[in-house]
C-alpha cells in the first residue's frame, strides 16, 4: 500500500476551548518574537524538574537603597519595587513615636509628682483643720468658763460698786447708813 501524504493545509486541530484551527496556523501563532514553541516553553519551565521557572525575584540592599527586581524567563532583571523611601518613612515614624512616648513619659512622671504633692498638701491641710478644730473647741470651753465666771460675779460686783458709790457719794457726805 502506498503512503499518502496529507498537505499541512488540510490538517485540522480541534480545541475544546477555541474550536477548530489549521494546524500550521495554530503553531505559527504560538511562535513569539521569532522563537519556536519549545524555546518559549523552556523559558517558562525548568528543563530538569518541569516546575514553573519563569519568574525570578531578587532583593538588593546596597548603598543605592533596597529594591526588588523581577526577571521573567531569564531576561534582564527590572526593578519592580523600591523600599528605600518606605524604610526611611518607617524609621522616621519610629523616631517620632519614640519621641512622643518620651514626652508622654515625662508628662506622666510630672503628673505623678504633682499627685504626690497634692496628697501631701491634703494630709497637711487635714492635720491643720483637725488642729484648728481642737483649738476652736478649747476656745469655746474657755469662753464658756469665762462667761460662767462673769455671770456669777457680776451681780456681786455691781452691788458692791453701788454700795461704794453710795458710801463715797456726795449724797451722803460721809454719813453712815443705818438700818
Amino acid at each position: 500500500m502506498a503512503l499518502t501524504k496529507v498537505p499541512s493545509e488540510q490538517l485540522q486541530f480541534r480545541s475544546a476551548n477555541t474550536g477548530t484551527h489549521l494546524l500550521d496556523t495554530y503553531l505559527e501563532d504560538a511562535e513569539i518574537a521569532g522563537q519556536r514553541l519549545d524555546q518559549l516553553m523552556a523559558k517558562l519551565f525548568n528543563s530538569t524538574t518541569g516546575e514553573i521557572d519563569a519568574f525570578q525575584f531578587t532583593y538588593s540592599n546596597d548603598s543605592n537603597g533596597q529594591t526588588i527586581k523581577l526577571s521573567i524567563g531569564g531576561g534582564t532583571a527590572n526593578e519592580i519595587a523600591s523600599f528605600t523611601q518606605l524604610f526611611t518613612d518607617i524609621a522616621t515614624a519610629k523616631a517620632n513615636a519614640l519621641a512622643e512616648m518620651e514626652v508622654k513619659r515625662v508628662a506622666a512622671a510630672a503628673s505623678e509628682d504633682n499627685a504626690a504633692t497634692s496628697a501631701t498638701n491634703a494630709a497637711t491641710s487635714e492635720q491643720n483643720a483637725l488642729s484648728s478644730e481642737q483649738q476652736a473647741a478649747a476656745s469655746a470651753t474657755q469662753a464658756g468658763t469665762f462667761a460662767a465666771q462673769a455671770f456669777q460675779t457680776t451681780p456681786t460686783v455691781i452691788a458692791e460698786g453701788i454700795l461704794l458709790a453710795q458710801l463715797h457719794g456726795s449724797l451722803f457726805d460721809g454719813s453712815t447708813l443705818s438700818a
